[in-house]
């Protein structure tokens, strides 16, 4: 049987929707029969201006349409923008890698602090305790959080994987662990991701836009994140902040600086001054990465400080506490445009 759902208050000019993305679906039967979780369905997929408005504001609204087809009667289907990640997801992963197979030698998890509603915002930290404390105190930081934004789930998969990686027996990860000290929050905004928000807190606050005057008692989770690297830069540098999100109408991972202008246009992009000095240090980054990931896009990214984004992590960051290599990086919903992958959905 086929139904046409069309979700009508939606608020954004464009949508990846309009770009190839398909909604993912979850059909428990299909799971039970087929072993076939979340998945990406639909056809007929639109994205364009709706008739309905604002009552109070006369703002515009969106309408995404699209058709999918039910395969079983008496059948439980959910949609989802993104594949769903949960507070209790998030703790799970957190108790398996805090397993004695890890080793105390290169963990710690802590709480950054208590939320509204009373969850705990977990933090891991990372580096090789076996160490003495002379070199540990050495080390030079790197702070990476995820999920300032409930509804970017995707985030949250990106910092699995970088845990797994920063934790692991490879090479790199030893020498990570010997250089540097991480400091991971995995979920910063927690209640909102329990009560199902798309962008806001339990107080109806976008915590990414709180990072000038954060309130203790409505924003706990950034006031106590800035308290944090204030102690953190009375014993060590803060080489590297990265706070990860999802991005609904680009595709490509990409990462937004602070510094000038945007991504270079061609392949090359130069770093060097006239007398062969490191004239742009915010960029070293997003250009290695670049060249370490087909599906990276440097031309994407952006370097420059809006004055809408003034009281969000990466500017806060770079301008309160002097960090250079401070960075939101953005994670499509959809997929890439470039390489081995080119045109597919991100899965």
């Amino acid at each position: 049987m086929s139904y046409k759902l069309n979700i009508v208050n939606l608020i954004k000019p464009d949508s990846l929707y309009n770009h190839g993305m398909k909604p993912l679906v979850y059909s428990k039967k299909e799971a039970e029969l087929k072993k076939n979780g979340w998945h990406r369905s639909g056809h007929e997929i639109k994205y364009y201006p709706s008739k309905k408005r604002a009552i109070a504001s006369a703002q515009a609204f969106y309408t995404l349409s699209f058709t999918v087809e039910f395969a079983y009667e008496q059948d439980q289907v959910f949609f989802a923008h993104c594949y769903p990640y949960t507070y209790s997801d998030c703790i799970m992963f957190l108790k398996r890698v805090c397993l004695p197979s890890y080793g105390k030698d290169r963990l710690r998890r802590t709480a950054l602090c208590k939320t509204r509603a009373g969850n705990s915002c977990e933090m891991l930290i990372i580096t090789n305790f076996l160490a003495t404390q002379d070199q540990i105190a050495d080390r030079k930081c790197v702070i990476i959080s995820a999920r300032v934004h409930p509804g970017e789930s995707n985030s949250s998969y990106i910092m699995e994987g970088l845990v797994e990686l920063l934790l692991g027996d490879e090479k790199e990860a030893r020498q990570l662990r010997d250089i540097f000290v991480f400091k991971v929050i995995p979920m910063l905004n927690p209640d909102g991701v329990i009560v199902g928000n798309y962008r806001c807190s339990l107080a109806g606050l976008d915590l990414n836009r709180q990072y000038l005057n954060p309130s203790v008692k409505a924003a706990p989770e950034i006031a106590s994140l800035k308290e944090m690297v204030r102690k953190t830069l009375e014993c060590r540098d803060i080489h590297l902040y990265v706070d990860i999100h999802g991005h609904s109408r680009h595709k490509n991972l990409f990462m937004y600086g602070c510094g000038q202008g945007t991504g270079a246009v061609g392949k090359q992009l130069h770093l060097l001054d006239k007398k062969g000095m490191l004239a742009h240090k915010e960029k070293v980054l997003p250009v290695l990465l670049t060249r370490a990931m087909d599906y990276y896009s440097y031309h994407d990214c952006s370097f420059a400080m809006h004055k809408a984004k003034e009281s969000t992590g990466r500017v806060v960051m770079h301008r309160e506490f002097g960090i250079v290599n401070s960075y939101t990086l953005e994670v499509s919903f959809c997929g890439p445009t470039q390489g081995v992958h080119k045109d597919t959905h991100f899965t």
